[in-house]
């Protein structure tokens, strides 16, 4: 069923009158009434009573009225929704992140993009690196922010921040409160660590300097992800590496220590999918990189390969 014909039908009825209807349409009246003809004909009911001197509305064609109203506002509505999605202004933007770049900046980022694109819904859920690539390259994630490496090429990424690492230690722990740290002080010392399938190779380089040293370390617990793992060192199951910016947040039980010299920042990048034709991620990705331009110092960039 065309919706010119319906919106023919519907001028007719608020008319009542074939050349006011044809003059207000900007047609023909003998093709007008041709059309509403072949629409009778095509729905096999009488619409219209036709005499020389009025034209009513019949009981079905009352009934068809409201409904014709109905389809063409629908019509209307779904090409301003077409025109819109086109445009990036509504749809659905699922977003990963790992718990330490849950930060007062992104959020900052997340409220400029909510602010100029309110009609996208953001789907935001904190996952593991190794999650996060997972679902990128399954499509089941728009953008992701986690570690390097990524080491997909259909995934394209761009630095975000770097973080130097730091001790987390239960209060009273020895460690907690000695003035200097070395790499031997971890002697014997039990780690809590991210589950070995679900850190994106997040402790190595903390192993490799306690390994330099002679350093012997073991795994105290395993943790699925950032929050527990802080809840375990506070609790006391041991002691573990982390990040500058987690320590911004304040847990009762947890002291924060300066490591030894020698580890490399911990970068977070920004991930998404290189063919990626969403105007949606498209905003998202300009809203990001106006609120976090690239350092002037390349030297920043991590080794993704």
């Amino acid at each position: 069923m065309e919706l010119r014909r319906l919106r023919y039908f519907v001028t007719v009825a608020e008319e009542l009158n074939f050349r006011r209807a044809a003059e207000r349409l900007h047609v023909a009246q003998p093709g007008l009434s041709a059309r509403i003809k072949s629409l009778e004909e095509e729905l096999g009911v009488k619409l219209l009573e036709r005499t020389t001197r009025s034209v009513l509305l019949t009981a079905a064609g009352r009934v068809f009225l409201q409904e014709a109203r109905s389809l063409l506002d629908a019509a209307v509505k779904a090409g301003h929704l077409a025109r819109k999605a086109h445009h990036g202004m509504v749809g659905t933007l699922r977003v990963g992140v790992i718990a330490p770049a849950a930060s007062p900046r992104l959020a900052g980022v997340l409220r400029h993009f909510h602010q100029s694109f309110p009609g996208v819904q953001l789907a935001l859920l904190e996952l593991t690196s190794v999650e996060q690539l997972r679902r990128l390259r399954a499509g089941e994630l728009d953008v992701g922010l986690l570690r390097p490496p990524v080491g997909f090429p259909e995934l394209a990424w761009r630095f975000v921040e770097q973080s130097p690492q730091i001790l987390a230690a239960p209060a009273g722990h020895r460690l907690a409160t000695k003035r200097l740290l070395a790499w031997m002080d971890f002697d014997g010392e039990g780690l809590v660590m991210i589950q070995p399938g679900e850190q994106h190779g997040y402790y190595d380089s903390f192993l490799a300097a306690c390994a330099g040293a002679g350093a012997k370390v073991h795994p105290a617990q395993y943790a699925h992800d950032i929050q527990i793992k802080m809840w375990l060192i506070s609790a006391g199951f041991g002691v573990a590496p982390t990040t500058a910016t987690l320590s911004e947040v304040k847990r009762p039980g947890l002291v924060f220590r300066p490591l030894p010299p020698g580890l490399p920042p911990v970068q977070t990048i920004l991930v998404w999918r290189r063919q990626e034709n969403s105007p949606v991620v498209e905003n998202f990705l300009k809203s990001f990189a106006l609120l976090h331009p690239l350092p002037d110092d390349s030297a920043v960039l991590p080794p993704l390969g």
